[in-house]
């Protein structure tokens, strides 16, 4: 069941900094501060019980993945430029009731949509698995005692623990101190920002010196993070790389037919009956084209991706490969 998540607004009584004590690199609170919330009540830290409540509000910290269906992975490969002319020639044959080649048409049609079924589904498996076995974890303080705790059961309000080579669990706030935060996963920028008193530090970044205390302010989908992938996970735009392999395939086509048109004029003009040029017509348009050469682009891509887990890559678009490269 989804919950509505809530803004967390964090409001400070009007004493709710001291002006006398402050550390020397501090930014005082009345300096304003590019990012910076001037006015928060840093968290104390949460106890079990109010993690546990907040956590069923706001969901866990981590991005929903939108899963296609496996059937509909495998009529996908049934319907694509390659398939809907082997389709075409299967009908032909059927329509003049030759059914021995009607049926190895067939048969050939559904082999080459179960290998790119087979290698499509194993890459996501693989993708599955890597990412169960990145487990990020947080520091986080819960009952007044530290402790590491798996990020996606961070919630807002958790006081974390920010430090050097740690990775940001949520966007969160910086209570007291500073830090430099990398945040080229997100920005670009090819060099730390420095955080101080209520700076906002995203998710995905990561701390590269300093150590301090951050209120957790959004988790999940509601982060910074969160929103860009959301963004993006609508994006149904062709990749280069299927742009590529669709102008082969209608190259070929338009070639394969204007070449078979004349062969099957030629055949008619010389007597042979209309029956049987049709099929070799047919017989040789499926020759002429490679009807497997989106299942070798996939199973060369799915290896691909296979040789990056290994490095700690996760693949989750096999055509993205293509485009990195």
């Amino acid at each position: 069941m989804s919950h509505s998540p809530k803004k967390n607004n964090y409001k400070s009584p009007s004493n709710a900094h001291d002006d006398s004590a402050t550390d020397n690199e501090e930014i005082p609170l009345n300096e304003d501060v590019e990012g910076a919330i001037a006015e928060f009540v840093p968290s104390k830290g949460l106890t079990s019980a109010e993690a546990v409540s907040l956590l069923e509000i706001h969901g866990r910290n981590e991005l929903v993945d939108k899963k296609k269906p496996k059937w509909l992975i495998f009529c996908e490969q049934l319907w694509q430029p390659m398939p809907i002319m082997i389709w075409i020639a299967a009908i032909t044959e059927a329509g003049i009731q030759n059914w021995p080649d009607c049926g190895i048409l067939l048969a050939i049609q559904f082999i080459n949509a179960s290998l790119g079924y087979y290698e499509i589904v194993k890459a996501g498996d693989a993708v599955a698995a890597l990412k169960k076995s990145l487990k990020p974890l947080a520091t986080v303080k819960r009952d007044g005692k530290w402790s590491k705790i798996d990020a996606t059961i961070v919630v807002p309000g958790d006081l974390v623990l920010l430090a050097s080579g740690s990775a940001i669990p949520a966007d969160c706030l910086v209570n007291e101190g500073v830090i430099e935060v990398d945040q080229a996963a997100l920005t670009g920028e090819s060099l730390p920002v420095t955080m101080y008193k209520g700076s906002s530090c995203k998710m995905g970044s990561n701390v590269v010196r300093g150590e301090v205390e951050g209120t957790v302010q959004y988790t999940g989908a509601n982060t910074f993070f969160g929103k860009t992938a959301s963004l993006l996970q609508g994006d149904d735009e062709i990749s280069n790389f299927q742009k590529v392999l669709l102008n082969i395939v209608i190259v070929l086509v338009v070639i394969s037919f204007l070449l078979s048109g004349i062969v099957f004029a030629y055949l008619l003009s010389k007597g042979a009956g209309f029956e049987e040029s049709l099929s070799f017509t047919v017989v040789l348009i499926v020759a002429s084209i490679p009807v497997a050469i989106e299942i070798v682009c996939t199973t060369t891509l799915a290896l691909g991706s296979k040789e990056l887990s290994k490095h700690g890559a996760i693949v989750t678009r096999l055509a993205s490969i293509e485009d990195m490269a």
